[in-house]
């Protein structure tokens, strides 16, 4: 059963830009301490990863819905790799603890499926949140 969807779409001109002005300051406020260690030992130019995982922050905001203060920040929603390189989210802090007590609520698993792709200069991200059996 699906309980949320998200989707966004960004300029990566957009986000380039808010790097350039703010620089490191940016980067340590939004993104996860993996994904800046991933950012800066593999990637020279990083706008296209650090667009990606900013659509995909904002498309999981979305699809999660949550209400202003209930916990849910960027800096926490955290887009990886597996080995054969498909995308996932790993959470850590509080929106960890939003999502446990989600979980605990609906006696169900939280399963979170996403989707990133780019095109020049946009990248897009999609996100599918469904139950799975509570283990």
């Amino acid at each position: 059963m699906i309980i949320g969807i998200g989707t966004d779409i960004l300029d990566l001109r957009r986000i380039k830009k808010i790097i350039n002005k703010y620089d490191q300051k940016f980067i340590n406020r939004i993104y996860g301490k993996n994904e800046i260690q991933i950012a800066q030992s593999k990637f020279r130019n990083s706008d296209n990863y650090f667009g990606k995982r900013f659509a995909a922050k904002e498309a999981t905001w979305k699809a999660l819905n949550p209400l202003r203060g209930d916990g849910v920040f960027f800096k926490e929603i955290e887009t990886l790799n597996d080995t054969n390189g498909k995308p996932y989210l790993y959470f850590t802090g509080k929106t960890k603890k939003y999502i446990q007590k989600k979980e605990k609520i609906s006696k169900k698993k939280l399963k979170f499926d996403i989707s990133l792709s780019d095109d020049n200069s946009y990248v897009i991200a999609f996100v599918i949140i469904s139950l799975a059996p509570y283990i």
